[in-house]
């Protein structure tokens, strides 16, 4: 059953006013069934890079083949696997100057990719198409970025929803490929998948050797045991007895392959965000899961630690699927000043801000704010709101400090 992805209707909108539209994000999250869709909604005609002539014949002749494509609108599927077809498409759209010519997929990182970000530059747009959201699955529409920001969120009207089975549901992920799979084929499938990204996808962005993808793969598992972690370069060199530039050009693979995120921290200086040490967040949390062995069972009842940092990555990713189709571009951050924390701080382009802390239990403590205050005094007037996300059932305001904040349940993101 085909699921509606919310990002649709941007996609749509983007063909309308651009000459090429790129829609990136990680193998297996639903990309050619969306290009697919849309393809058949606007008559485009579909090829992909994964069928060995269509790939062979771009590659032998892009030109030839990107001119005869460009007779009418049409979809072309994992263009990573064919870089070289840059140029043909860059002299193709400068002739025609036709929007809607191109909607092109990727599954790793095409702005990183040179030969095509250089060649494309002005031309194409990008979109991130990313793992489903809990609203997707439920066939909800809607966005929590945009209820942050309008303060409309503590008004949501929702069915409270069983803790475990929130769990069960961050464990699990949202790949589309395993949302009616058992435990048993669900693992299953995480073990192909990471092999497939680690010996195959790896070569689409550096060419490197045997010796490296085992130091990457093992580099992720210890990434997964860190989510929502500090990143600390030095330390992850020392364990992997490799020095920290490569540690950090690592986990740049990691990321253009659209396996985890490096969150920088906020400051309202905006030159010091590139300096201060990033947390590191997963696209995916039930790929975290299977790294790091934990079913919702035993997050629950002995992996307090663990399960605190996988709730946290799970708000994270949540809400980075909701900006991809907010009203307004939306950024996340994380603060740390000094013994003061915020686990994650939306900012949008005039400078606003909301600010969430993450707790996995479901009671409410005084001293679960203090980061919100801070972050409000140093902010001032570009702080909107505060939030707490948390375990528990009510969606309630608490004062801290002159300061009215509200908890947000789970359940609201579901």
């Amino acid at each position: 059953m085909y699921i509606q992805r919310s990002i649709t209707p941007m996609v749509h909108d983007l063909l309308k006013d651009f000459r090429i539209v790129s829609i990136n994000g990680p193998r297996q999250s639903g990309k050619t069934t969306l290009a697919k869709e849309i393809a058949d909604q606007l008559g485009m005609r579909y090829y992909t890079f994964d069928h060995e002539a269509t790939r062979a014949t771009a590659q032998n002749n892009p030109i030839n083949f990107v001119k005869q494509l460009s007779k009418s609108p049409c979809v072309i599927d994992e263009i990573q696997m064919v870089p070289e077809i840059a140029s043909a498409l860059k002299m193709s759209v400068d002739e025609a100057n036709q929007s809607g010519m191109f909607l092109l997929t990727g599954s790793a990182d095409l702005f990183k990719m040179s030969a095509i970000k250089e060649s494309l530059a002005g031309r194409m747009v990008s979109v991130s198409l990313y793992p489903l959201s809990c609203f997707e699955i439920a066939g909800k529409e809607g966005n929590i970025v945009d209820k942050l920001f309008d303060h409309t969120l503590q008004e949501s009207v929702y069915q409270p929803i069983d803790y475990e089975q929130i769990v069960e549901q961050m464990v699990k992920g949202g790949y589309p490929s395993i949302q009616d799979k058992s435990s048993r084929s669900q693992e299953r499938w995480f073990e192909t998948y990471i092999d497939a990204r680690i010996e195959k996808d790896l070569s689409l962005i550096k060419n490197i050797s045997l010796e490296n993808r085992s130091e990457i793969s093992k580099l992720l598992r210890i990434l997964a045991a860190n989510t929502s972690n500090l990143l600390k370069y030095s330390t992850l060199a020392k364990h992997l007895s490799i020095k920290d530039v490569t540690v950090k050009s690592d986990i740049e693979i990691l990321e253009a392959l659209f396996l985890v995120k490096r969150v920088t921290p906020y400051f309202t200086n905006r030159g010091k965000r590139e300096i201060k040490a990033p947390k590191i967040q997963f696209i995916d949390t039930g790929l975290v899961s299977h790294l790091v062995d934990a079913d919702a069972h035993t997050l629950i009842v002995s992996q307090r630690e663990m399960l605190g940092n996988l709730v946290e990555n799970f708000v994270y990713a949540e809400l980075l699927k909701h900006a991809t189709y907010a009203k307004k571009s939306t950024k996340i951050y994380h603060y740390r000043d000094g013994a003061y924390e915020v686990d994650l701080v939306l900012e949008q382009k005039n400078g606003s801000i909301v600010a969430i802390e993450v707790k996995s239990s479901a009671t409410i403590k005084s001293e679960y704010f203090k980061g919100l205050v801070k972050l409000a005094d140093n902010a001032r007037d570009n702080f909107l709101q505060g939030y707490l996300f948390y375990g528990g059932d009510e969606i309630l305001p608490f004062t801290k400090d002159g300061y009215i904040f509200w908890a947000i349940p789970f359940g609201v993101l579901y």
